[in-house]
């Protein structure tokens, strides 16, 4: 009996050390496989067959394909770009080639895929965020959260976006935008923000009013200035521009008709 139990634990020894080392067995075969020529490399190259087909037959081949964060992907471009098929020996994807010509798509920044075994190829897209258009040098462009232009974006397929305008507009847009979010009631009256010298903005908003905002404390000063205008209804009145680059003042320049008046109101009061 003791025999007997002893052959029993051996060969359940042996199932699991093959178990084990079995992909250590095939790593080291198909490296060692690189250096075969000739005859050798033929009977290789059989032996490599085999081993995928009967893998297929133990059901280790793909079956499904699971995509995750796809939504401006095309389908069908992406099916292509993965170049995995339906029935293929799952031990024969090349991962990292795949995700490379995956990640090389419009649409995506960055994707990872991954062997669920035992016949589940899974992908995870991560698309890039429409934020702006970019107008530079007489041309509009789609640019994403991050400031990168994407390719083949279409601006016309975006009317909604904010436009920015300049040299360095697409890297601050992030940041800007994310400022205009603190004042939803006057965000809607901005119509487009020009990058001055990489280091400001200016704001265009409707009725014509260009708005200066300071390189430093640029929060401070548009929160300022929406107080104000919440309180005086500032930007309803007559102005052309307002500066807000100087930390202790705001220069706030009028329309003609509103010089024209003011001069007339002020000669009528002068004595004769």
């Amino acid at each position: 009996m003791r025999k007997m139990t002893q052959r029993k634990g051996s060969r359940r020894l042996w199932r699991i050390l093959a178990w084990r080392a079995g992909p250590l067995v095939l790593i080291i075969v198909l490296l060692s496989g690189t250096l075969l020529t000739g005859h050798l490399a033929t009977a290789w190259r059989t032996v490599l067959d085999t081993a995928v087909a009967t893998s297929i037959t133990a059901g280790f081949d793909v079956r499904h394909v699971l995509v995750s964060g796809r939504l401006k992907t095309d389908r069908q471009t992406l099916v292509e770009a993965l170049g995995i098929r339906i029935g293929e020996a799952m031990f024969v994807i090349d991962l990292e080639a795949a995700r490379a010509r995956v990640a090389s798509l419009t649409w995506v920044r960055d994707a990872s895929i991954r062997r669920r075994m035992p016949d589940t190829v899974v992908i995870e897209l991560v698309e890039r965020r429409p934020l702006a258009i970019w107008q530079h040098q007489g041309e509009l462009f789609v640019v994403d959260s991050v400031g990168d232009v994407i390719g083949g974006a279409q601006p016309e397929d975006h009317p909604g976006l904010f436009l920015v305008v300049g040299p360095g507009a697409p890297a601050a847009a992030a940041d800007l935008l994310a400022l205009l979010g603190l004042t939803p009631d006057l965000t809607p009256r901005v119509l487009a923000a020009v990058r001055i010298g990489q280091r400001r903005w200016k704001l265009h908003l409707d009725g014509g009013i260009d708005i200066h905002l300071p390189e430093e404390g640029m929060q401070e000063a548009w929160l300022a200035l929406a107080g104000m205008d919440r309180s005086n209804g500032l930007l309803s009145r007559d102005v052309t521009t307002i500066d807000l680059r100087l930390p202790d003042r705001l220069v706030v320049r009028l329309t003609e008709e509103a010089k024209e008046r003011l001069d007339h109101e002020m000669t009528e009061g002068e004595d004769t």
